[in-house]
């Protein structure tokens, strides 16, 4: 019984720690300069390229190893699949962008934070997969450590969600319908670990499926992090501004770290 709970339990723990990270930023935010705000931009935005990087790396090894003779059928699916995938992500999030723009229904501020919090969720299906495939292959202490460091890991992905609430100038009083509201995205981004772990435990784990999945989420995040980096530029001194790209390599060497020191634990 505690096994058949074990996917949930552990996929929660590694997905609500979004929410701490969330407001936490909305609290500290407050206070800080717009010098500060544009770095905490840039840095969410250094974690978001190196999870696109990561995942992108992940459907085109896959993809590379079917070009083979042998597979040549498989390879072609996928291909054009993936390629779907991508495109197709990308234009319809330009496409409800657009829709609520022109409509005056949604701030630039929730837009942004509602495609971040999308693309990390999609993303972080995968971890559920990865928790889900330890426990399935008897290594509880492996799932524990995939637990803890997706846990550390997803804290900063809070700051990317309530980042865009602070692209303009400090927010000086956070009310309860700002908590709620990045309580809500954050809960989107980080609580789709336990399906994913469901998902996993529950014997869909086709390649493709997975692959394409990576796909969709490598998309959305690309597209999240470029509003995300947009804020961060007009704040930093532009692409010339070093403290841009301190900022961003920050971000990349902290999502880095991360799980090199999730990979050394498990070794």
């Amino acid at each position: 019984m505690v096994l058949e709970l074990a996917p949930i339990v552990l996929g929660f723990v590694a997905g609500i720690t979004v929410l701490l990270g969330a407001l936490l930023i909305l609290y500290f935010g407050r206070k800080a300069s717009g010098t500060s705000l544009g770095f905490l931009n840039g840095l969410a935005g250094g974690v978001l390229a190196y999870l696109a990087l990561e995942a992108g790396s992940e459907v085109s090894e896959y993809v590379e190893g079917l070009a083979k003779l042998d597979t040549l059928a498989d390879f072609l699916v996928a291909f054009i699949v993936t390629s779907v995938a991508l495109i197709g992500t990308w234009l319809i999030l330009a496409g409800v962008e657009r829709r609520l723009i022109s409509s005056g229904g949604i701030s630039s501020s929730v837009l942004t934070a509602t495609i971040v919090s999308i693309a990390l969720g999609l993303h972080n299906v995968g971890e559920g997969f990865a928790i889900a495939a330890s426990l399935l292959a008897g290594r509880i202490a492996s799932a524990l450590l995939f637990t803890v460091g997706f846990a550390v890991h997803n804290l900063t992905e809070g700051f990317a969600i309530a980042g865009p609430f602070f692209t303009r100038s400090p927010v000086k009083v956070v009310d309860k319908r700002l908590v709620s509201l990045v309580a809500g995205l954050s809960l989107l981004a980080g609580l789709p670990v336990v399906p994913g772990a469901l998902v996993y435990y529950l014997g869909v784990s086709s390649e493709l499926f997975t692959a394409t999945l990576l796909t969709i989420a490598t998309a959305s995040i690309i597209y999240a992090m470029l509003h995300i980096n947009l804020s961060a530029l007009a704040k930093l001194g532009g692409v010339s501004g070093p403290l841009f790209w301190i900022s961003i390599f920050s971000g990349i060497a902290l999502a880095y770290t991360t799980e090199t020191i999730i990979l050394f634990s498990i070794s």
